[in-house]
């Protein structure tokens, strides 16, 4: 239905535009020859649909690599971000996600594969707030505040494991298993620190057009595949 919509609007921006162009011009042959033209040829006006979704395709691809060049710092910095390896590997996974995210439960099972075969690459994890914002938000700071505890891992896996409806007293049952200073993880989970982090992991998000989880990059390129096989080649690629 949408590229449908897409179509009708399409169609109707390009006879708008014939139709303007003749009318300035006030040539009523004109519009006669053209309608003539489309009458012969329906398909002149499927041609110049398609022609224009690939001009817009490639104009978004390019400002997506654009704009993943420009930020290329920031998607790959763990300032604000969990990560897993060490900080200077010359290989970054970046994982945009979101723990109420049904593919991003998924795929974790791949990503911790790789992070167990992988000890020399940096893993950084980047919550968003796109499913289910209010219980994904607090998941997010939770995940914070047990990375401040060096429970990031555990979290995220112990999360991305649980079936069922997640809530504040669940995710918050999660923590007191990692066995985590309870108050300094409740203090952190809605500390000024934790949620700036979190706006500028959206803010980032938005720049680079991140528009739906998970969103994997490594050393800054795309890749789509909820396969381990498929990370560990791209992994391998990238070394």
């Amino acid at each position: 239905m949408k590229n449908f919509s897409l179509l009708l609007s399409t169609v109707a921006v390009i006879l708008a535009a014939v139709s303007l162009v003749v009318s300035l011009k006030g040539k009523p042959a004109a519009e006669n020859n053209i309608a003539e033209a489309l009458k012969a040829d329906p398909k002149m006006v499927v041609d110049a649909l398609q022609a224009y979704q690939v001009q817009q395709q490639e104009e978004q691809r390019k400002a997506a690599e654009e704009a993943l060049s420009a930020y290329a710092e920031d998607i790959n910095s763990s300032a604000n971000s969990p990560f897993v390896g060490p900080e200077d590997a010359g290989v970054v996974v970046v994982e945009f996600f979101d723990f109420s995210c049904h593919y991003c439960k998924k795929l974790a099972p791949a990503l911790e594969k790789v992070m167990a075969d992988n000890k020399d690459v940096k893993f950084v994890f980047k919550p968003l707030a796109f499913v289910n914002p209010q219980v994904s938000h607090y998941q997010a700071q939770a995940a914070l505040a047990a990375h401040n505890q060096g429970k990031f891992q555990e979290f995220y896996k112990a999360v991305m494991e649980a079936e069922g409806r997640m809530t504040k007293e669940s995710i918050d049952e999660i923590a007191k298993g990692l066995n985590l200073d309870l108050d300094k993880y409740k203090a952190d989970t809605t500390s000024d620190d934790t949620n700036n982090k979190l706006s500028e992991i959206g803010d980032l998000a938005r720049k680079i057009q991140v528009n739906g989880v998970p969103t994997v990059l490594i050393n800054g390129k795309h890749i789509q595949t909820m396969s381990a096989d498929d990370l560990q080649e791209a992994i391998n690629n990238a070394k």
